[in-house]
């Protein structure tokens, strides 16, 4: 908004012109070249966000716990090796031939043990169950990957409104200081009581108290986005004045809840997630079963001297296998069995929880479309009327029929308007995504047709 007070003091005549009030005008700063749209924000949230960047770790991590279970089904190899000194006196003997004697020599050993598992059934288990926690993960970092979009915007546009209403609040105590500089004059020319005086300095104060708290609520919006992109924020790139916005497509909430259900990453997740639980009830039962393993070794000992003369050398190859039956473990088995079953019931209603947070969450989105897209006409109407309005009461003080004070409300008016009819368009765009993500469909696509609606 641009507003031009023209004073001629000695005739106490104010001039007041409207020259461009209308939502771009109002709102849009002129933009530094270091400006920031969603997509330049979005796209350092994913190298720099910390929340984000922990999930890509998390998938190797279940990469990485594939793989370690799939080594309880591969042979393994020990080598080992050893060397031990002993000293041997015979104090007592019933043998007359080693009645007395003693010796001093060293024994070096080693050997290497291989061993194949032929049947472990908790481990095949639970190489099956780390595929489900790989797949889990990856259900996991495309969630992440959702979040961080919504979370993005949702501070983008945070960001921008804070910036739309500390344009309000710099524009109206530019205003506001113009009517205290006219009520001074007109004071000292002895045309209005000074009561006048003392509430265009009270207005002045409260509009000075009102720029400060939004420049600092706009730093702090400012401040959160480079929390996620890791680099100073300095501007964005506002949101367009002619953007159509439209309904949802489909415009049935029913077909949104049924792909909410087939396709949102959360729900996907949850199911992962009591299949997981299923798998270590399985798991942790097949501890009662026995396993058998192929066991091969090889065994070197080279001893130096002993007690009755002479030294040695032996190899000793040995090839067989070996069953274990577990019998009886103090009941530990069965109590982690027991455990486990506990844990997929907690799954099922982590399960049925997310369900129906996701039924609520697409619902509060496609009626947030809807209900945003409603107030972005009714307020964008509302403007247009706040503007006549605007236009009639300063056209109504050259003529002596309002105050300035009653202009200067009329013009508060409008910006209050503005800033919701723009805080409506924020609101579409948001609960857009959101409705977006509940389907599962909201990727980095959205914020790159989202970006073609910023003024550049």
């Amino acid at each position: 908004m641009m507003r031009n007070f023209a004073f001629l003091n000695g005739s106490c005549v104010v001039q007041c012109r409207l020259i461009s009030f209308t939502l771009v005008a109002f709102f849009v700063f002129s933009l530094s070249a270091h400006a920031m749209d969603i997509l330049d924000v979005y796209r350092q949230a994913v190298q720099n966000d910390p929340s984000f960047q922990s999930y890509q770790f998390r998938t190797l991590v279940a990469q990485e716990g594939k793989r370690q279970a799939l080594a309880a089904l591969l042979p393994s190899v020990v080598a080992t090796a050893g060397y031990v000194h002993q000293n041997q006196d015979i104090v007592s003997s019933d043998n007359d031939v080693y009645a007395s004697g003693n010796s001093d020599y060293g024994t070096t050993t080693y050997g290497v043990t291989l061993t194949q598992p032929l049947f472990d059934w908790p481990a095949y288990l639970g190489w099956k169950q780390a595929e489900v926690v790989r797949t889990r993960s990856e259900v996991e970092f495309v969630l992440a990957g959702q979040e961080l979009i919504t979370r993005v915007a949702d501070l983008y546009f945070q960001a921008l409104a804070a910036r739309d209403r500390l344009d309000y609040a710099l524009v109206e105590q530019t205003a506001v200081e113009k009517h205290f500089e006219l009520a001074q004059s007109r004071l000292d020319m002895g045309l209005i009581p000074v009561t006048d005086l003392h509430d265009a300095k009270a207005r002045l104060a409260a509009t000075e108290a009102q720029t400060i708290e939004a420049r600092n609520t706009y730093a702090d919006a400012l401040q959160a986005l480079s929390e996620v992109t890791g680099d100073a924020v300095d501007d964005l790139v506002p949101l367009g004045p002619n953007v159509a916005f439209k309904e949802p497509e489909p415009p049935h909430l029913d077909q949104w809840l049924k792909g909410a259900l087939d396709g949102n990453p959360a729900i996907e997740l949850s199911k992962k997630a009591v299949e997981v639980a299923e798998y270590e009830v399985d798991r942790q039962n097949a501890g009662h079963y026995p396993s058998l393993d192929l066991v091969g070794s090889y065994d070197n000992e080279d001893t130096e001297d002993s007690l009755f003369g002479g030294s040695s050398e032996v190899d000793t190859f040995k090839v067989g296998v070996q069953l274990t039956v577990p019998i009886y473990q103090g009941g530990e088995t069965s109590s982690r069995v027991r455990s486990a079953r506990h844990e997929v019931s907690i799954a099922r209603q982590d399960l049925t929880k997310q369900t129906r947070s996701v039924d609520r969450k697409t619902r509060a989105a496609f009626l947030g479309v809807d209900s945003s897209l409603k107030r972005v006409d009714a307020l964008a109407q509302s403007v247009e009327a706040n503007k006549l309005a605007l236009e009639a009461k300063q056209e109504g003080y050259m003529s002596g029929l309002f105050t300035s004070l009653a202009v200067l409300d009329a013009e508060r008016d409008l910006a209050l308007v503005s800033i919701d009819h723009a805080q409506a368009r924020y609101d579409y765009i948001l609960n857009s995504l959101r409705l977006k993500q509940a389907v599962g469909t909201l990727s980095e696509k959205d914020l790159q047709d989202l970006a073609n609606w910023l003024v550049k």
